[in-house]
């Protein structure tokens, strides 16, 4: 038995990289898995996104653990949108136990309009987390069993600038 059996997490940028990490990781202790990505390219990230493909291969990792999963190309800054697909997860698996809002973008050195940079930045960073937990939290309340969010970030999120590169503080 795992520590998450019986649980359903309900996790951001799951197509890849940490989002993966988490629903591979939850499903290995027994949590079913709702998974959600962008699975497209914002234009200020001056790095490539995740792809359908990647959203494809995190569920066939939870399925290979025997887990079920609700796996979605949606954008965080769609506060409609995460709710349906909260909705349509919570008819599949059950409402949410756990939120981990992973979903984030660095646009650092791209060439870019700052101004542009800056608002894509605070939409999927700042508002898409709004977005992901206000999605989830009220089928968590109803349920009325509790449960968990987290709120990654990463490392610039925790860093200071120096000399035009993130450096740890």
């Amino acid at each position: 038995m795992g520590m998450l059996d019986g649980k359903v997490a309900f996790i951001s940028g799951a197509a890849r990289g940490q989002g993966r990490s988490h629903a591979v990781r939850f499903a290995e202790e027994g949590a079913d898995i709702v998974a959600i990505d962008l699975c497209e390219q914002i234009d200020a990230v001056p790095y490539p996104l995740a792809r359908s493909e990647d959203l494809r291969q995190t569920a066939k990792e939870v399925e290979a653990l025997g887990r079920r999963i609700v796996a979605r190309v949606a954008d965080v800054r769609d506060a409609p949108g995460l709710l349906r697909v909260v909705s349509e997860a919570a008819d599949a698996l059950g409402p949410p136990d756990i939120v981990v809002a992973n979903a984030g973008i660095a646009a650092a050195g791209g060439k870019a309009d700052p101004d542009r940079v800056f608002r894509q930045i605070v939409d999927v960073n700042l508002i898409g987390v709004w977005n992901t937990v206000m999605a989830a939290a009220p089928s968590m309340q109803a349920a009325g069993k509790g449960g968990a969010i987290v709120l990654v970030s990463s490392n610039p999120g925790s860093q200071r600038y120096r000399r035009g590169r993130y450096r740890c503080a």
